[in-house]
Protein backbone atom coordinates (compact mmCIF):
# COMPACT_ATOMS: atom_id res chain seq x y z
CA UNK A 1 0.00 0.00 0.00
CA UNK A 2 1.34 3.67 -0.91
CA UNK A 3 1.86 5.48 2.53
CA UNK A 4 0.20 8.32 1.69
CA UNK A 5 -3.07 6.41 1.82
CA UNK A 6 -2.17 4.30 4.82
CA UNK A 7 -1.91 7.54 6.27
CA UNK A 8 -5.09 8.41 5.23
CA UNK A 9 -6.17 5.03 6.58
CA UNK A 10 -4.55 5.95 9.93
CA UNK A 11 -6.23 8.83 10.46
CA UNK A 12 -9.84 7.40 10.25
CA UNK A 13 -8.88 5.10 13.08
CA UNK A 14 -9.16 5.52 16.93
CA UNK A 15 -5.58 5.32 18.38
CA UNK A 16 -7.22 2.56 20.59
CA UNK A 17 -10.34 0.84 20.67
CA UNK A 18 -12.11 -1.68 23.46
CA UNK A 19 -12.20 -5.62 21.22
CA UNK A 20 -14.30 -7.43 23.47
CA UNK A 21 -14.14 -11.10 22.96
CA UNK A 22 -16.47 -13.91 24.24
CA UNK A 23 -16.41 -17.65 23.48
CA UNK A 24 -17.71 -18.21 19.92
CA UNK A 25 -17.88 -14.91 18.81
CA UNK A 26 -16.02 -15.75 15.62
CA UNK A 27 -18.23 -18.74 14.50
CA UNK A 28 -21.20 -16.17 14.62
CA UNK A 29 -19.51 -13.39 12.80
CA UNK A 30 -18.30 -15.89 10.07
CA UNK A 31 -21.95 -17.58 9.51
CA UNK A 32 -23.68 -13.83 9.51
CA UNK A 33 -21.48 -12.92 6.68
CA UNK A 34 -21.67 -15.95 4.80
CA UNK A 35 -25.32 -17.11 4.97
CA UNK A 36 -26.92 -15.34 2.30
CA UNK A 37 -30.09 -14.61 4.55
CA UNK A 38 -32.88 -16.32 6.21
CA UNK A 39 -31.90 -20.24 4.67
CA UNK A 40 -32.79 -23.69 5.24
CA UNK A 41 -30.22 -25.26 7.88
CA UNK A 42 -29.53 -28.36 4.87
CA UNK A 43 -28.60 -25.50 2.29
CA UNK A 44 -26.06 -23.95 4.49
CA UNK A 45 -24.64 -27.44 5.02
CA UNK A 46 -24.34 -28.17 1.29
CA UNK A 47 -23.07 -24.61 0.97
CA UNK A 48 -19.95 -25.58 3.16
CA UNK A 49 -20.75 -23.73 6.37
CA UNK A 50 -21.93 -27.01 8.66
CA UNK A 51 -18.19 -26.38 10.80
CA UNK A 52 -20.36 -22.94 12.06
CA UNK A 53 -23.26 -24.33 12.48
CA UNK A 54 -21.67 -26.88 14.88
CA UNK A 55 -19.59 -24.60 16.69
CA UNK A 56 -20.61 -24.01 20.57
CA UNK A 57 -22.58 -20.42 20.51
CA UNK A 58 -24.57 -21.66 17.39
CA UNK A 59 -25.24 -25.40 17.95
CA UNK A 60 -28.40 -24.71 20.44
CA UNK A 61 -29.91 -21.97 17.86
CA UNK A 62 -29.73 -24.56 14.92
CA UNK A 63 -31.77 -26.88 16.98
CA UNK A 64 -34.16 -24.71 18.02
CA UNK A 65 -34.40 -23.13 14.79
CA UNK A 66 -37.22 -25.52 13.10
CA UNK A 67 -35.03 -25.88 10.06
CA UNK A 68 -35.02 -22.18 8.97
CA UNK A 69 -31.95 -20.61 10.30
CA UNK A 70 -33.15 -16.51 11.11
CA UNK A 71 -29.92 -14.30 9.87
CA UNK A 72 -31.17 -11.64 12.88
CA UNK A 73 -31.14 -14.53 15.40
CA UNK A 74 -26.85 -15.01 14.39
CA UNK A 75 -26.32 -11.53 14.14
CA UNK A 76 -27.34 -10.55 17.41
CA UNK A 77 -24.80 -13.43 18.63
CA UNK A 78 -22.04 -12.14 16.30
CA UNK A 79 -22.30 -8.54 17.65
CA UNK A 80 -23.58 -9.33 20.86
CA UNK A 81 -21.74 -5.91 22.70
CA UNK A 82 -24.89 -3.92 19.74
CA UNK A 83 -27.45 -6.81 20.46
CA UNK A 84 -29.31 -5.58 24.06
CA UNK A 85 -31.88 -3.61 22.10
CA UNK A 86 -32.65 -6.32 19.73
CA UNK A 87 -36.29 -7.87 19.25
CA UNK A 88 -38.03 -10.66 18.31
CA UNK A 89 -35.01 -12.78 18.41
CA UNK A 90 -36.09 -16.98 18.73
CA UNK A 91 -36.53 -17.76 21.85
CA UNK A 92 -33.13 -20.31 21.74
CA UNK A 93 -31.09 -17.14 20.10
CA UNK A 94 -32.12 -14.58 23.37
CA UNK A 95 -30.99 -17.87 25.46
CA UNK A 96 -28.11 -18.12 24.03
CA UNK A 97 -28.06 -14.02 23.68
CA UNK A 98 -28.37 -13.59 27.89
CA UNK A 99 -25.80 -16.80 28.40
CA UNK A 100 -23.19 -14.72 26.86
CA UNK A 101 -24.12 -11.61 28.92
CA UNK A 102 -23.49 -13.96 31.61
CA UNK A 103 -20.11 -14.66 31.02
CA UNK A 104 -17.30 -12.65 31.68
CA UNK A 105 -15.61 -11.47 28.59
CA UNK A 106 -11.83 -10.38 27.74
CA UNK A 107 -11.30 -6.94 26.90
CA UNK A 108 -8.67 -6.75 24.17
CA UNK A 109 -7.52 -3.44 22.69
CA UNK A 110 -6.84 -2.76 19.80
CA UNK A 111 -4.45 0.00 18.31
CA UNK A 112 -2.95 0.48 14.63
CA UNK A 113 0.35 1.23 12.91
CA UNK A 114 2.47 1.89 9.90
CA UNK A 115 4.78 -1.03 8.93
CA UNK A 116 7.38 -0.94 6.16
CA UNK A 117 8.89 1.10 3.30
CA UNK A 118 9.02 0.89 -0.45
CA UNK A 119 13.00 0.50 -0.67
CA UNK A 120 13.28 -2.05 2.17
CA UNK A 121 10.37 -4.08 1.20
CA UNK A 122 12.73 -7.57 0.35
CA UNK A 123 13.64 -7.69 4.26
CA UNK A 124 10.67 -6.23 6.11
CA UNK A 125 8.60 -9.24 4.76
CA UNK A 126 6.03 -7.49 2.67
CA UNK A 127 4.93 -8.42 -0.71
CA UNK A 128 5.32 -5.61 -2.49
CA UNK A 129 6.98 -2.32 -2.08
CA UNK A 130 5.31 -0.12 0.11
CA UNK A 131 3.31 -0.41 3.31
CA UNK A 132 0.94 -2.83 5.57
CA UNK A 133 -1.42 -1.73 8.26
CA UNK A 134 -0.92 -3.19 11.91
CA UNK A 135 -3.03 -3.78 13.36
CA UNK A 136 -1.73 -5.09 17.10
CA UNK A 137 -4.26 -7.03 19.88
CA UNK A 138 -3.33 -5.83 23.09
CA UNK A 139 -3.66 -7.89 26.61
CA UNK A 140 -7.13 -7.87 28.03
CA UNK A 141 -7.19 -5.63 31.02
CA UNK A 142 -6.51 -8.80 33.22
CA UNK A 143 -2.99 -9.26 32.34
CA UNK A 144 -1.72 -6.24 34.24
CA UNK A 145 -2.38 -8.32 37.46
CA UNK A 146 -0.58 -11.21 36.02
CA UNK A 147 2.38 -8.87 34.81
CA UNK A 148 2.25 -7.39 38.52
CA UNK A 149 2.36 -10.74 40.51
CA UNK A 150 4.78 -12.50 38.56
CA UNK A 151 7.35 -10.30 37.14
CA UNK A 152 9.20 -7.25 37.83
CA UNK A 153 8.35 -4.03 37.25
CA UNK A 154 9.93 -3.00 33.87
CA UNK A 155 9.41 -6.46 32.85
CA UNK A 156 7.97 -6.43 29.18
CA UNK A 157 10.95 -5.34 27.64
CA UNK A 158 12.28 -8.62 27.59
CA UNK A 159 9.65 -9.96 25.64
CA UNK A 160 9.20 -7.09 22.70
CA UNK A 161 11.81 -6.77 19.93
CA UNK A 162 12.56 -3.42 19.04
CA UNK A 163 12.60 -4.03 14.97
CA UNK A 164 8.63 -5.66 15.74
CA UNK A 165 5.57 -3.72 15.33
CA UNK A 166 4.37 -3.74 18.71
CA UNK A 167 3.35 -0.73 20.66
CA UNK A 168 5.67 0.34 23.99
CA UNK A 169 3.41 2.13 25.50
CA UNK A 170 -0.03 1.25 27.10
CA UNK A 171 -0.97 -2.46 27.33
CA UNK A 172 1.85 -4.62 25.91
CA UNK A 173 0.69 -6.17 22.48
CA UNK A 174 0.12 -9.89 22.50
CA UNK A 175 -0.19 -10.59 18.54
CA UNK A 176 -0.40 -8.46 15.34
CA UNK A 177 -1.29 -8.75 11.99
CA UNK A 178 -0.05 -6.38 8.77
CA UNK A 179 -2.44 -6.39 6.17
CA UNK A 180 -1.80 -4.81 2.57
CA UNK A 181 -5.21 -3.20 1.19
CA UNK A 182 -5.36 -1.93 -2.38
CA UNK A 183 -8.38 0.35 -1.58
CA UNK A 184 -9.24 0.66 -5.63
CA UNK A 185 -10.03 -2.90 -5.66
CA UNK A 186 -11.43 -3.34 -2.35
CA UNK A 187 -9.14 -6.25 -1.56
CA UNK A 188 -7.01 -7.14 1.29
CA UNK A 189 -3.60 -9.54 1.60
CA UNK A 190 -3.22 -10.66 5.14
CA UNK A 191 0.86 -10.67 5.13
CA UNK A 192 1.21 -11.91 8.77
CA UNK A 193 -0.32 -13.20 12.15
CA UNK A 194 2.02 -13.52 15.06
CA UNK A 195 3.18 -13.26 18.63
CA UNK A 196 6.33 -12.42 19.92
CA UNK A 197 5.29 -12.36 23.38
CA UNK A 198 4.32 -15.79 23.94
CA UNK A 199 7.62 -17.19 22.39
CA UNK A 200 10.03 -14.82 24.12
CA UNK A 201 9.06 -15.64 27.86
CA UNK A 202 9.26 -19.06 26.83
CA UNK A 203 12.81 -18.36 25.56
CA UNK A 204 13.50 -16.56 28.69
CA UNK A 205 11.82 -19.14 31.42
CA UNK A 206 14.15 -21.77 29.89
CA UNK A 207 17.23 -19.42 29.99
CA UNK A 208 16.50 -18.83 33.70
CA UNK A 209 15.40 -22.21 34.43
CA UNK A 210 19.09 -23.52 33.05
CA UNK A 211 20.94 -20.31 34.65
CA UNK A 212 19.33 -20.15 38.07
CA UNK A 213 16.88 -22.88 38.74
CA UNK A 214 16.59 -22.30 42.26
CA UNK A 215 16.08 -18.52 41.95
CA UNK A 216 12.69 -16.82 43.06
CA UNK A 217 12.95 -15.08 39.85
CA UNK A 218 13.05 -18.30 37.75
CA UNK A 219 9.54 -19.97 39.30
CA UNK A 220 7.78 -17.09 39.09
CA UNK A 221 8.29 -16.25 35.36
CA UNK A 222 7.76 -20.19 35.29
CA UNK A 223 4.01 -19.54 36.98
CA UNK A 224 3.61 -16.54 34.56
CA UNK A 225 4.47 -18.30 31.88
CA UNK A 226 1.75 -21.36 32.39
CA UNK A 227 -1.19 -19.22 33.18
CA UNK A 228 -0.54 -16.94 29.99
CA UNK A 229 -0.04 -19.91 28.09
CA UNK A 230 -3.53 -21.78 29.78
CA UNK A 231 -5.33 -18.44 29.13
CA UNK A 232 -4.45 -17.23 25.48
CA UNK A 233 -2.13 -19.47 24.15
CA UNK A 234 -4.96 -21.41 21.70
CA UNK A 235 -7.12 -17.94 21.82
CA UNK A 236 -4.90 -15.35 20.33
CA UNK A 237 -4.80 -16.17 16.69
CA UNK A 238 -8.56 -16.35 16.40
CA UNK A 239 -9.14 -13.46 18.32
CA UNK A 240 -6.71 -11.60 16.46
CA UNK A 241 -7.88 -12.99 12.88
CA UNK A 242 -11.37 -12.36 13.57
CA UNK A 243 -10.40 -8.42 14.58
CA UNK A 244 -8.44 -8.20 11.80
CA UNK A 245 -11.03 -9.20 9.49
CA UNK A 246 -14.06 -7.76 11.45
CA UNK A 247 -11.87 -4.43 10.56
CA UNK A 248 -11.48 -4.95 7.10
CA UNK A 249 -15.04 -5.66 6.02
CA UNK A 250 -17.21 -3.63 8.31
CA UNK A 251 -14.74 -0.88 8.80
CA UNK A 252 -12.98 -0.61 5.60
CA UNK A 253 -15.37 -2.25 3.33
CA UNK A 254 -13.06 -4.69 2.03
CA UNK A 255 -15.05 -7.90 0.19
CA UNK A 256 -12.39 -9.84 -0.76
CA UNK A 257 -9.28 -11.39 1.81
CA UNK A 258 -6.82 -13.33 0.73
CA UNK A 259 -4.16 -14.72 2.99
CA UNK A 260 -0.79 -16.29 2.41
CA UNK A 261 -0.32 -20.25 2.62
CA UNK A 262 3.01 -21.28 4.05
CA UNK A 263 4.63 -21.69 0.58
CA UNK A 264 3.64 -18.50 -0.46
CA UNK A 265 4.66 -16.39 2.22
CA UNK A 266 8.05 -18.07 2.17
CA UNK A 267 8.56 -17.20 -1.60
CA UNK A 268 6.93 -13.50 -1.73
CA UNK A 269 8.19 -12.42 1.55
CA UNK A 270 11.60 -13.41 1.21
CA UNK A 271 11.74 -15.95 4.37
CA UNK A 272 15.15 -17.46 4.98
CA UNK A 273 16.05 -19.88 7.84
CA UNK A 274 13.27 -19.93 10.64
CA UNK A 275 9.83 -20.12 9.21
CA UNK A 276 6.29 -19.05 10.87
CA UNK A 277 4.22 -21.77 12.04
CA UNK A 278 2.53 -23.97 9.60
CA UNK A 279 -0.61 -24.05 11.40
CA UNK A 280 -1.21 -20.05 11.33
CA UNK A 281 -0.86 -20.35 7.57
CA UNK A 282 -3.11 -23.86 7.10
CA UNK A 283 -5.63 -25.01 10.26
CA UNK A 284 -6.47 -21.21 10.87
CA UNK A 285 -7.67 -20.05 7.88
CA UNK A 286 -9.04 -23.06 6.95
CA UNK A 287 -11.13 -22.85 10.56
CA UNK A 288 -12.37 -19.36 9.29
CA UNK A 289 -14.03 -20.62 6.41
CA UNK A 290 -11.30 -19.35 4.23
CA UNK A 291 -11.29 -21.35 0.73
CA UNK A 292 -7.74 -22.50 -1.38
CA UNK A 293 -7.10 -20.50 -4.41
CA UNK A 294 -4.49 -20.64 -7.50
CA UNK A 295 -5.64 -16.52 -8.07
CA UNK A 296 -2.78 -13.85 -7.23
CA UNK A 297 -4.20 -10.44 -6.37
CA UNK A 298 -3.18 -8.05 -9.18
CA UNK A 299 -1.84 -5.35 -7.11
CA UNK A 300 0.94 -8.27 -6.12
CA UNK A 301 2.51 -7.01 -9.99
CA UNK A 302 5.37 -8.26 -11.27
CA UNK A 303 6.02 -10.88 -8.23
CA UNK A 304 3.33 -13.14 -10.00
CA UNK A 305 5.88 -14.13 -12.61
CA UNK A 306 7.82 -15.10 -8.91
CA UNK A 307 5.57 -16.86 -7.59
CA UNK A 308 4.59 -19.18 -10.33
CA UNK A 309 8.19 -19.96 -10.74
CA UNK A 310 8.23 -20.99 -7.57
CA UNK A 311 5.63 -22.91 -6.74
CA UNK A 312 4.73 -26.34 -8.48
CA UNK A 313 2.29 -26.19 -11.11
CA UNK A 314 -1.52 -25.96 -10.26
CA UNK A 315 -0.42 -25.55 -6.42
CA UNK A 316 -2.57 -23.43 -4.66
CA UNK A 317 -1.36 -20.02 -3.64
CA UNK A 318 -3.27 -18.58 -1.82
CA UNK A 319 -6.41 -18.63 1.15
CA UNK A 320 -9.14 -16.75 -0.13
CA UNK A 321 -12.42 -15.45 1.55
CA UNK A 322 -15.26 -13.44 -0.14
CA UNK A 323 -18.03 -11.70 1.79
Amino acid sequence: MERSRLLKLLRGLPAQMTYPYYPGREDAWLLAHLMPGDARVADLRKAGLGRFLDRPLIRPVVAGCGGTLRLQDVLALAYAPHALDWRGLSAAAQAQLNAVYAEPWLDFELSFAEWGTRAGYSWQQTSRPGCNLVVQLGFPSEHAALMGRYMARGGRKAFEEELHPVRRTGRPTLAWARIDYDPSSGIALIEEVQSDWLRFVRDEVAAMAEQMPRARAARSAAAYEAEIRRRYDKLWPRVMLLAAIELLRDHMGCAEIYMHRPETGVVLKHIHGRQPPQSLYSALPKSFGFAQTRHIPAFLGKRHRELRRALPRMAPTFWHLAF
